[in-house]
């Protein structure tokens, strides 16, 4: 029932967005888009070794970002922000979470395009090599026949969990090897690839904290210190501090917010499905509220593209109640 709402909602919002676009100028704004793994090409999706995310192939990652040039975007990277947009521009924003060393594969796209994109890492998944508890639920679960569905509501009632206890439990239940990563697809980067990886022009590192914690499920002192040796980490990994945050899984409040920029984090990211008009309040916390867009890889890219463009959309509007009424979720 949720899927085919779900669904009905997006169709909706693309036939708007078609109407809207043909008969109003959009406003000036900025977008952000958020992908976690990114893939060679179907066939390897169809290896179904990770989560299925919004899951997105090269060739459908290069189309947005040739869509939005073409559009008059110019993509922009959290400096950008801090240093304040001009308002009479239209601008968009990559965003990588979590740390896959699938990610690389967007370097040739970045440069193609000239374009940058930030990645947010979790930094203990680099350092000790370890899967993701998502991917670890997911690929032993549908081994053991699981459907897919089933799977997905246990990772949703896992989410209210810590993360060092949501591997305690996995790692009970498919033995300690089940955080081996299986593959160049679903494994995190290595210390020394981040580094490298850090040292491309195109490529800017952001904190997903260091055990890609949903911060609100711990406590102040805990916030603060997922955030901290993230920051630490990284700054030892690749000599770089990151300015920006993406929070997992969007979770955030006012507290945790506040932490992030007593720590030195000037930009942070939910994942609400939201456009920012311009200019943007650089002095306060609005910069540490960006909302982004989760493209994905069942529906035309362009299609999508478009329909974001739309100053008014249904679908971020009746999700939040959604987190709120019926998951009872926090504000992501």
């Amino acid at each position: 029932m949720v899927d085919a709402i779900q669904h009905l909602v997006r169709t909706a919002d693309s036939v708007i967005a078609r109407a809207y676009l043909a008969m109003f100028r959009e406003r000036n704004s900025l977008m952000s888009f958020l992908f976690h793994s990114l893939f060679r090409d179907e066939q390897e999706i169809r290896r179904n070794m990770v989560d299925p995310l919004e899951r997105t192939t090269v060739s459908k990652f290069r189309q947005l970002i040739e869509y939005y040039q073409e559009h008059g975007y110019r993509f922009v990277s959290p400096p950008d922000l801090i240093a304040g947009l001009p308002p009479d521009g239209k601008y968009a924003l990559i965003t990588f979470d979590d740390g896959y060393f699938n990610n690389s594969l967007a370097l040739p796209i970045l440069k193609e395009f000239n374009v940058p994109a930030t990645f947010f890492i979790s930094t203990n998944h680099v350092l000790q090599n370890k899967s993701f508890w998502w991917d670890v639920l997911y690929r032993e679960r549908i081994a053991q026949g699981a459907p897919p569905r089933t799977v997905y509501h246990e990772a949703i009632d896992m989410k209210s969990m810590e993360t060092e206890k949501i591997e305690k439990e996995l790692t009970a239940r498919f033995g300690p090897k089940a955080f081996t990563p299986r593959s160049d697809i679903d494994r995190p980067f290595t210390p020394n690839e981040l580094r490298e990886f850090a040292g491309n022009p195109h490529v800017h590192l952001g904190n997903h904290t260091a055990n890609h914690a949903i911060l609100t499920n711990y406590d102040g002192r805990h916030v603060r210190q997922q955030i901290q040796d993230a920051q630490d980490s990284l700054q030892e990994m690749t000599g770089k501090t990151p300015t920006a945050i993406a929070y997992p899984n969007g979770a955030h409040n006012d507290d945790i917010v506040k932490a992030s920029g007593e720590l030195g984090l000037k930009v942070g990211f939910t994942v609400r499905p939201e456009k920012h008009a311009l200019p943007l309040a650089a002095d306060g916390t609005d910069l540490l509220r960006l909302g982004r867009f989760c493209p994905h890889n069942d529906n035309s890219m362009v299609s999508q593209c478009r329909t974001y463009r739309s100053d008014f959309l249904l679908y971020g509007k009746l999700r939040g109640g959604y987190l709120r009424l019926i998951r009872k979720q926090v504000a992501q």
